[in-house]
């Protein structure tokens, strides 16, 4: 199947790298489906090793051991077994104390809310206006005694960035495990578990030119080591996350692992130039603005802001582009944005809310022809409208 649009979604997900697709095909083309955990001969063995061998390729993004990557279907199961296996583990004689941010992914919010229900202390801070959170309002939190600090490095819906380095150094100041949602940052921007202090962290295949339904958490071993398993029957993954591995499927997010570390500068720059000439291009459109900190934001998403007008309508009328309202998974759902909510926007605001993100792919003529989609898009919904700003 062909499709004409261009595609701007990547935040939402990425296309498979053409090595990673090669990769994923190999495993597939030589009789590589024994099951991992059959140790008894070679089929198991062999595949196995692939296993142990992508394991490593994974750490090694993030400077961890290979004994530290749990695998997962993706990083909401990732979100789900840090924060209720932690929770269930940790605790003994009294409930734990847990803090995290209104910016979050609906896959920490909703199992925090959980454990809220089951008797935790559960506190969520509020971002700036820019949509990350202030590092001082953090220290204050810290103060009062948190078990358990859950926040994302960078936000999916307007690219906001949080200075994970500064708030695991805080963290582990308090001796407070954190956890890192990196789902939308692995392979995209430095991450060091050890220099970070990192305890637990989400990582995501599929938002990095990996394939769906393959994840991974990141177990610290000398500061957390255990975590109680969301599912049971089997004692894979450490005991931690029973079930029989997707061999091709965990090869493909090794081989996009080291894709992305071998160019994550390169792809960098490609989207610092590619976001500079699209707000270049767009600067003059008419009651436009953008979300967040121009200068705390992942280069790849932009989110645009048109108070006076429809977000579904401007997506509707830009046929030539692929884009989106926000995250992926809340499009089922009617409820505006908890992000933008969050940041202070009014439900104008929020409903003319629209997210541009880049990716590899993306070429300086698809840049010229999304500013003047969005252009043409906007002046048409005005004169339709009969209103002019």
């Amino acid at each position: 199947m062909s499709i004409k649009k261009i595609y701007l979604d990547y935040a939402s997900t990425t296309p498979i790298a053409e090595e990673v697709k090669t990769d994923i095909k190999s495993v597939l083309d030589n009789d590589l489906f024994g099951n991992p955990s059959s140790l008894d001969h070679e089929y198991g063995s062999l595949v196995n090793e692939l296993i142990e061998s992508s394991r490593t390729d994974v750490a090694k993004l993030i400077n961890a051991d290979g004994d530290e990557i749990i695998w997962t279907s993706g990083a909401t199961e990732a979100n789900n077994l840090a924060l209720m296996g932690f929770a269930e583990f940790k605790m003994k004689d009294r409930p734990l104390r847990i803090a995290s941010s209104f910016i979050e992914h609906k896959s920490v919010i909703e199992p925090l809310m959980e454990l809220k229900q089951k008797g935790h202390s559960v506190e969520f801070i509020a971002p700036n206006h820019d949509g990350y959170i202030d590092p001082d309002v953090i220290s204050t939190t810290l103060d009062n005694g948190v078990d358990l600090l859950s926040c994302m490095h960078i936000n999916n819906e307007v690219g906001s960035t949080n200075d994970i380095a500064l708030i695991g150094s805080l963290c582990r100041d308090k001796g407070t495990v954190f956890h890192v949602d990196a789902a939308q940052s692995n392979g995209k921007l430095s991450l060091d578990v050890r220099e970070n202090n990192i305890d637990l962290m989400s990582l995501s295949a599929h938002k990095v030119y990996g394939p769906k339904g393959v994840g991974a958490l990141f177990v610290n071993h000398e500061t957390v080591g255990r975590l109680k398993p969301l599912i049971f029957g089997g004692g894979q993954e450490r005991g931690m996350r029973p079930g029989t591995l997707a061999t091709h499927q965990i090869v493909g997010m090794a081989s996009a692992f080291r894709l992305a570390k071998s160019s994550m500068q390169k792809d960098h720059i490609h989207l610092s130039k590619c976001r500079e000439l699209f707000l270049e291009s767009i600067k003059d459109i008419e009651g436009l603005k953008i979300n967040g900190d121009p200068k705390n934001a992942y280069p790849g998403i932009i989110s645009l802001c048109f108070p006076d007008l429809n977000a579904d309508s401007l997506i509707f009328a830009m046929d030539d582009l692929a884009v989106s309202k926000g995250s992926a998974c809340a499009t089922d759902s009617d409820e505006p944005s908890h992000v933008l909510k969050s940041m202070g926007l009014s439900q104008a605001e929020i409903n003319g809310t629209i997210r541009i993100s880049f990716g590899r792919k993306t070429l300086h003529q698809d840049i010229e022809r999304a500013s003047s989609s969005v252009r043409a898009a906007s002046e048409h919904l005005r004169l339709v409208s009969g209103e002019t700003l």
